[in-house]
C-alpha cells in the first residue's frame, strides 16, 4: 500500500508535464451524449423544427461527376456543386482524406467560387462536408479551407435569411461538429436574439440548443425565460430538458417563481417516463435556480424521486442527491437509498462522481439506520488509490474528496500526505494560492498532531496568505463592509456579551472556517472575563488559536480559565427541518472542543426572537453558565 500510494506523488512531476502538453481543442468537435439526446428531441418532435432530415440530403442521389479532377473556375455554380459532391463521394469510396494532394486544385477553386452558389447549394455543401472521412483536426489541409470559406459565406448571408433558414443552416454546422469554431452560429443567434420574445416554441428550443452548444450567453437570457413562461405548456418534458441544459450551461438561473413552480409540477407528474438526460438537466437547473420560496416544492419532488432510484442511472441518482444541497434540504430516505445504490456500484463511478457523493455525505451529515454512509466513506480511500490517472487529471476532485471525508471523521494518513506534498499542491494549483480545501486539509492534519501525522504541510507563508484571503472580515457597524444577517447577529451578540463581560472580541480561532466567532476568556477565581494575549493571536494570520495563543504560555494550563467561542448557526449551517448541523459546522464544533475551547452555539432564529436588550443579556447569561459555568 505504501509503495502504491507514494508512487502517485512521485509520478506527479513527470505525468503533470505530459498532461500539460496534451493538445486539447477548444471546440468540442464531436457531440457528446447530452447534445445527441437534445438533437434527438428535435428530430423526434412533431413540431416543425428546422433541422436536416434524411430527405434533406438529396445531393447523394445526384449523378456522379468527376469534374473535380479538372477544376474550371468558369464552370456554372450547378456544375461546381455537382463536382464537389463527386469529390465527397470519391473520398468516401476510396477512404481518402480531403487533404490528399489530388484534391488541392479543386478545393482551391471551389473556395474561390463559393460566393456564386445559391443558398441551397451552400447548405448542400455543408451537409456533404459532414460526410467526408473524419479528418485528424479541423485544421487539416483543404478541410479547413473549405469549412472556413463556407463559414464566411454563411455569415455574409445572415441578414437576408429568415429565422427558419438561420436555424436550418445552424443545424448543418452542428452536424459538421464545428459550431464553436466557426462564427456563423454565434452571429445567427445574435440576429435571432432581436426577436427572441416572439419566437414560436420550436424555434425557442432550437435556439437554446445552439446556446447550449456554444456554452456562453449570446444575448439577454432573460428573454428566453419570458418566452418559456409563455409557452411552457406547449413543450414536452424532453423539450423542457433541452431548455434546462441551455440555462445551466450558460450559468443562467431561472428567476420566475411561477415558471419554476410549473417545472416542478411537470417533472413530478411525469417522473415515471422522463428520460435520464432530461431528468438530470432539469434537476441541475432546479438546484441552480431554487431559493427559499421553492423549498416546499423541492421537498415534494424529493419524496416523489425516491421510487425512481432503481430505474435511473447512477449519475441521475447523484443529481437527485445533489438537488437539495443549495438549500440544505435533505430527504433522508432518498439519500440513504442513493447511497446504498452507490455502495453497490461505486467501482463504476468516475472520480468526479465520487467527489460529489462525498459532498452529499459531508453536507447532509446523515446518520442512517443502515449505516451505509459510514461503510461507503470507509471504502473510498482504497478506491481512490486505484484512480491514479484520474487523480492526476483532476487533482482537485481528489483533494475535495479527502476534505469531505474528514467531515465524516474518515481520513487516510498516506493520502493526506500525498495531497499536501508540495509537488502535488503545485500540480493541483499551477499558479496562485491553493484552494480552500487545502486550508481545511492542512488545518485538519495539524490538529491531528505530530504524533499521528508526520507528512507534508503547507508552508507558513501559504497559511498566512490563506488567512488574509479566505477568512472573512470581522464585522463592524462602521460601514466599511455590507453586513449579512449572520454578521449583524454576531455584532449584536458581541455587544450584548460586552455588557456582561467587557473583555470580549472577535477571533478566527479556526481560520480555515471563513467566519469569525465571539471569543471570551473567563477566570472562575476572579469571576470575570480576562483579556486575550494580543501578541500571540494576530488577526488574519492563518494561525490556529489554541488556549496558549488566547491566554499566553503561563495561563494556558490553568483549568480555572475557560475559553468560550460563541458560534452563530445561520440557516445555511443546519439541515432544514432536521435536528442536525451540516457536516462542516459539526466538524468545526468538534475541532473547537479538541483544542480545549467551549463552543456555545446560538441559532439565528432563537436570537431573533429576543426583542429587548434585557432578554438578550438574560439569554446569554443562562447559556454561558450552561457551557462553561460562567
Amino acid at each position: 500500500m505504501w509503495t502504491r500510494t507514494h508512487c502517485l506523488w512521485r509520478s506527479v512531476g513527470r505525468l503533470s508535464r505530459q498532461l500539460c502538453t496534451t493538445s486539447v481543442s477548444q471546440a468540442r468537435i464531436f457531440a457528446d451524449r447530452e447534445n445527441q439526446f437534445a438533437h434527438g428531441v428535435l428530430m423526434d418532435s412533431l413540431k416543425p423544427y428546422q433541422i436536416l432530415r434524411p430527405r434533406d440530403t438529396g445531393w447523394q442521389d445526384l449523378p456522379a461527376s468527376e469534374g473535380f479532377m479538372r477544376p474550371q473556375s468558369d464552370a456554372s455554380p450547378a456544375d461546381l456543386y455537382a463536382d464537389f459532391q463527386g469529390l465527397v463521394r470519391d473520398c468516401v469510396r476510396l477512404e481518402l482524406q480531403v487533404s490528399d494532394a489530388r484534391y488541392d486544385a479543386f478545393a482551391r477553386c471551389y473556395c474561390e467560387q463559393m460566393h456564386r452558389l445559391t443558398d441551397e447549394q451552400l447548405l448542400g455543401s455543408l451537409s456533404a462536408l459532414a460526410e467526408l472521412p473524419t479528418p485528424e483536426s479541423p485544421k487539416t489541409h483543404n478541410y479547413m479551407e473549405l469549412w472556413n470559406t463556407m463559414d464566411i459565406e454563411c455569415c455574409r448571408r445572415i441578414e437576408r435569411w429568415s429565422s427558419e433558414q438561420l436555424l436550418l443552416v445552424s443545424d448543418a454546422w452542428y452536424r459538421l461538429g464545428l459550431v464553436r469554431i466557426g462564427e456563423y452560429v454565434w452571429l445567427a443567434l445574435k440576429k435571432l436574439g432581436r426577436r427572441l420574445r416572439k419566437l414560436p416554441p420550436e424555434q425557442l428550443v432550437h435556439a437554446m440548443f445552439l446556446c447550449n452548444l456554444l456554452r456562453r450567453t449570446v444575448f439577454e437570457m432573460f428573454d428566453f425565460e419570458l418566452n418559456l413562461a409563455r409557452c411552457v405548456d406547449q413543450m414536452t418534458l424532453g423539450e423542457l430538458g433541452v431548455m434546462a441544459m441551455g440555462f445551466f450551461k450558460t450559468q443562467t438561473p431561472i428567476r420566475n417563481p411561477e415558471l419554476l413552480a410549473q417545472i416542478y409540477q411537470r417533472l413530478g407528474s411525469e417522473l415515471d417516463t422522463v428520460e435520464d438526460i432530461a431528468l438530470v438537466a432539469l434537476l441541475k437547473v432546479l438546484r441552480y435556480s431554487s431559493k427559499l420560496p421553492q423549498v416546499e416544492a423541492l421537498k415534494r419532488l424529493l419524496v416523489d424521486l425516491e421510487p425512481q432510484v432503481e430505474r435511473v442511472s447512477l449519475l441521475t441518482c447523484l443529481h437527485m442527491a445533489l438537488l437539495g444541497c443549495e438549500l440544505q434540504t435533505c430527504n433522508d430516505a432518498l439519500v440513504e437509498r442513493i447511497l446504498l445504490r452507490f455502495e453497490r456500484e461505486v467501482e463504476t463511478a468516475r472520480l468526479k462522481d465520487m467527489e460529489r457523493i462525498c459532498l452529499v455525505m459531508a453536507l447532509f451529515n446523515l446518520k442512517s439506520t443502515s449505516g451505509v454512509e459510514r461503510r461507503l466513506a470507509e471504502r473510498l480511500p482504497d478506491l481512490l488509490r486505484q484512480r491514479m490517472e484520474e487523480i492526476l487529471r483532476h487533482p482537485r476532485c481528489f483533494t475535495n474528496c479527502l476534505q469531505f471525508l474528514t467531515m465524516r471523521g474518515v481520513y487516510d494518513l498516506e493520502l493526506l500526505g500525498v495531497a499536501l506534498e508540495p509537488r502535488f499542491v503545485q500540480h493541483a494549483y499551477r499558479s496562485g494560492l491553493p484552494g480552500r480545501e487545502y486550508f481545511h486539509l492542512d488545518g485538519f492534519v495539524r490538529l491531528l498532531g505530530a504524533d499521528e501525522y508526520q507528512g507534508a504541510l503547507l508552508s507558513e507563508r501559504q497559511r498566512q496568505q490563506m488567512g488574509r484571503l479566505y477568512t472573512q472580515y470581522m464585522p463592524e457597524r462602521d460601514g466599511r463592509f455590507k453586513l449579512t444577517s449572520t454578521d449583524r447577529i454576531l455584532v449584536e451578540i458581541r455587544d450584548a456579551v460586552s455588557q456582561l463581560h467587557r473583555a470580549v472580541t472577535f477571533k478566527h480561532i479556526l481560520p480555515h472556517y471563513d467566519r469569525c466567532d465571539v471569543v471570551l476568556c473567563y477566570d472562575h477565581r476572579q469571576r470575570r472575563a480576562v483579556p486575550l494575549d494580543a501578541e500571540a493571536c494576530q488577526d488574519y494570520s492563518g494561525e490556529i488559536l489554541t488556549r496558549r495563543h488566547l491566554l499566553g504560555e503561563s495561563r494556558a494550563a490553568d483549568d480555572q480559565l475557560a475559553t468560550v467561542a460563541i458560534v452563530v448557526a445561520g440557516w445555511n449551517n443546519v439541515i432544514r427541518e432536521k435536528d442536525r448541523f451540516t457536516g462542516q459546522m459539526d466538524m468545526k464544533l468538534r475541532q473547537l472542543r479538541q483544542l480545549g475551547h467551549h463552543p456555545l452555539v446560538i441559532y439565528w432564529h432563537e436570537w431573533r426572537e429576543l426583542e429587548t436588550s434585557t432578554d438578550r443579556q438574560d439569554f446569554l447569561r443562562r447559556r454561558l453558565s450552561q457551557v462553561a459555568k460562567i
